[in-house]
């Protein structure tokens, strides 16, 4: 039931109000005030609950007029409709009451009919007009609504058909990221002074709307002011009152030619060239052309057409082999799609896959191609042939489909595949959309035993946290992002970072994209062993695919995944996350887990900790190259000094660790830490020039009852001592 409407009685005739508060109660809730300042206080405190006002002009305190004047000077009280009573049956009162901005007047006494009638209709006619109010301003910023803008525009272009517009509009970039970082608050108060801008901060006369979101609309007159300065302008004084920097507009502008147009097509037509800058640093505003009308029509061509290519089978898979780069073996395949048109030739994703994903149709689509892959593994397996696993695209469209594991799961029973053969690629911007339903998506996926992979790291706006929290197995490194304005030593450290960093959460990685040998032995130095590229292969239809596999000599055991269950997988990228990628030793995971299964029952448990004295002087003298060669170096005679059931483990930069069960004696522990400083030292032949071989060591022995990290704390103090006192040797 709708809650009764609020009238305020104002009149100091206590007789007078309480007559006139009874006729209203039968349909009203009211409020009573003596004079015009209690009224006044009143409607201060309720509005906008209150729907009507009904004044007497001779007060004590604060007369009518003087009420109707102070109303007046705060719009939210003067939408408020005043009703005036007056006693006289002259036109005097009427004129100066309704000059002062009341909506009507009444004469005493009082009539319950007329006054009953009075209200309601004066109620009504407020309603109505708040409401059309509604309708045409956004309620937000104040500025037209859409269909009111669009009106306007209609109307001005019709009344001043001489006058040349340009029509603009604008997309907020980053606008989710403000809502999602700084709460919906700020952003609301972004949109507010963007419409102020627009409003008031630009130059000259124009007409301004908020389409929907954050895409806004002006009409203004052709060459009133220098657009890209002005618009600077106002975006500089947004970003300081708001406070929040990590956002752009980005404007289209549409050179109204044909007034006759639909203000509908114009408006998109300026959104089509706000959208060709989208992402684009510098760019600021786009003019619509010939050009982007081209693009266009033939997206429009594409549209038409695409439903009957998909039922005549006109997309076709490709496959782009994947390397492993330890044994330049083929290890796997992504799965690409190619569009043969009957007019157009092949096109390339780029030519329809953005289309696609605008229009929805990109779910049909990648249902459409895993189909086709699962066909196809499936023959391989029938003809005997070598089995890789694949890798299929998954849109972002595909995340929000209810039935996505489904649909892959039931796929891949019907065609009898292992999970490890089908993997699936999720985009890198797709776990920038919605975190949780795609980590909810994805691990549904991974329990359903599909191996999952971020394509096109690099390439968007990750997170490392975003790393640490999403169920993924592989991640694709994108070697375009370090081929940007990086100065050749940064992309190395990157590469080496990102690589080191899969590592540490148990990621494998792959490179995409690899064009030379350079970039080869650049991965196989950082520790990536896997790559795709036009260097080893482009894609390739089937057909040739096939006799690349079968002129390659794939064995069951570097295959990776040849007729290997997905246990068996998840058990060797295990052992890959625990290996330091330049040394090939433990790393400091693969550390604790050999700890874990370590006989500490076992007597004379030797810990070393080994530390290179000079690794940043050769780094800064001669390198990153000649450091790790350092590294490597010390690695190989660790090895060699140490036995097979021995734990050797380098924990970061220039730290090594060997843990060494069963020595004779402390002494002996002692003679082989020197034993290995002093080879570390002989081997300066073969170090770089200028970068003399040298550590010092910290040497503990396990005590009875001891832990190991007390034991290691005391050889992390030998080893102060030692390069306190006497680098190159071993201290205990």
């Amino acid at each position: 039931m709708n809650p009764r409407r609020k009238i305020l009685v104002v009149e100091d005739n206590i007789v007078n109000r309480l007559a006139l508060c009874k006729i209203l109660s039968q349909d009203y809730e009211t409020l009573e005030a003596a004079n015009g300042q209690e009224a006044f206080d009143i409607l201060k405190r309720e509005v906008p609950g209150i729907s009507l006002i009904f004044l007497d002009i001779r007060m004590p305190v604060m007369d009518g007029y003087t009420f109707l004047e102070m109303v007046q000077t705060d719009p939210r009280l003067a939408a408020v409709p005043v009703i005036v009573a007056t006693q006289s049956d002259g036109d005097e009162d009427e004129v100066e009451a309704l000059t002062h901005g009341a909506t009507d007047f009444i004469t005493k006494p009082y009539k319950p009919s007329v006054v009953l009638h009075r209200a309601t209709s004066i109620i009504s006619l407020r309603e109505t007009a708040a409401l059309m109010s509604q309708m045409e301003y956004d309620q937000l910023t104040g500025l037209y609504s859409q269909a009111f803008f669009y009106q306007r525009v209609r109307q001005i272009l019709g009344q001043n058909s001489e006058t040349q517009y340009d029509l603009l509009c604008s997309n907020v970039e980053n606008f989710k990221f403000i809502n999602e970082v700084f709460g919906l608050a700020v952003g609301d108060q972004v949109l507010r002074l963007i419409a102020r801008e627009l409003q008031s901060g630009l130059p000259g006369n124009h007409l301004c709307g908020r389409l929907h979101a954050d895409i806004f609309a002006c009409m203004i007159e052709r060459g009133a002011f220098d657009l890209e300065s002005a618009l600077g302008c106002a975006m500089t004084r947004i970003r300081r009152e708001s406070g929040v920097k990590g956002f752009s507009m980005k404007w289209g502008v549409y050179a109204i030619t044909d007034v006759h147009l639909p203000v509908e097509r114009m408006c998109d037509w300026a959104l089509l060239a706000c959208n060709s800058i989208r992402g684009k640093y510098g760019r600021t505003v786009a003019v619509y052309n010939d050009e982007l009308r081209q693009t266009r029509l033939r997206e429009k061509a594409l549209e038409d057409s695409m439903e009957s290519a998909l039922n005549s089978r006109q997309f076709e898979v490709f496959y782009q082999p994947k390397f492993n780069l330890r044994s330049n073996r083929i290890c796997g395949a992504e799965a690409l799609v190619r569009w043969n048109h009957p007019t157009l030739g092949l096109l390339p994703p780029e030519k329809f896959i953005p289309l696609f994903e605008r229009n929805g149709f990109i779910t049909r689509l990648d249902r459409y191609i895993w189909e086709k892959v699962a066909v196809t593994i499936h023959d391989w397996d029938l003809r005997g042939m070598p089995l890789v696993p694949v890798s299929v695209n998954v849109s972002r469209a595909d995340i929000y489909n209810d039935d996505l594991d489904a649909s892959l799961v039931d796929i891949r029973k019907r065609y009898q595949i292992k999970p490890s053969l089908l993997h699936l690629e999720i985009t890198e911007t797709a776990y920038t959309e919605d975190h949780r339903q795609l980590c909810d998506v994805v691990t549904n996926l991974r329990n359903a035993g599909f191996t999952i992979e971020m394509d096109d790291f690099g390439s968007g706006s990750s997170s490392l946290n975003m790393l640490n929290e999403l169920p993924i197995d592989i991640l694709k490194l994108d070697m375009k992002f370090l081929k940007k304005g990086l100065e050749r030593g940064k992309r190395r450290s990157i590469l080496s970072f990102v690589v080191s960093l899969a590592r540490w959460l148990d990621l494998q990685v792959t490179a995409e994209g690899v064009e030379s040998a350079e970039q080869v032995e650049k991965l196989r130095n950082v520790g990536c062993n896997f790559a795709q590229g036009y260097y080893f292969s482009p894609p390739l239809p089937r057909l040739e695919f096939e006799q690349f596999l079968q002129n390659v000599d794939v064995s069951e055991e570097e295959n990776m995944l040849k007729d290997c269950d997905i246990l068996e997988k998840t058990r060797l990228l295990e052992a890959a996350a625990y290996e330091d990628y330049l040394t090939g030793l433990l790393n400091r995971r693969g550390l604790s887990n050999a700890l874990a299964q370590l006989d500490f029952s076992q007597e004379n448990i030797a810990i070393f900790i080994f530390d290179m004295d000079n690794l940043k002087c050769c780094n800064d003298s001669k390198g990153h190259t000649s450091g790790d060669e350092m590294l490597r170096r010390f690695s190989d005679i660790l090895r060699s000094h140490t036995r097979g059931g021995d734990i050797i483990s380098r924990i970061g930069g220039d730290e090594f660790v060997a843990v060494i069960p069963q020595m004779r004696s402390p002494e002996s522990a002692m003679k082989k830490g020197q034993e290995i400083c002093r080879a570390f030292r002989d081997s300066r032949p073969g170090t770089p020039d200028g970068c003399v071989a040298s550590c010092s060591a910290g040497l503990a022995i396990l005590q009875d009852g001891e832990s190991f990290d007390d034991a290691f704390a005391r050889a992390d103090r030998a080893l102060y001592q030692a390069k306190r006192t006497r680098k190159g040797t071993c201290f205990d």
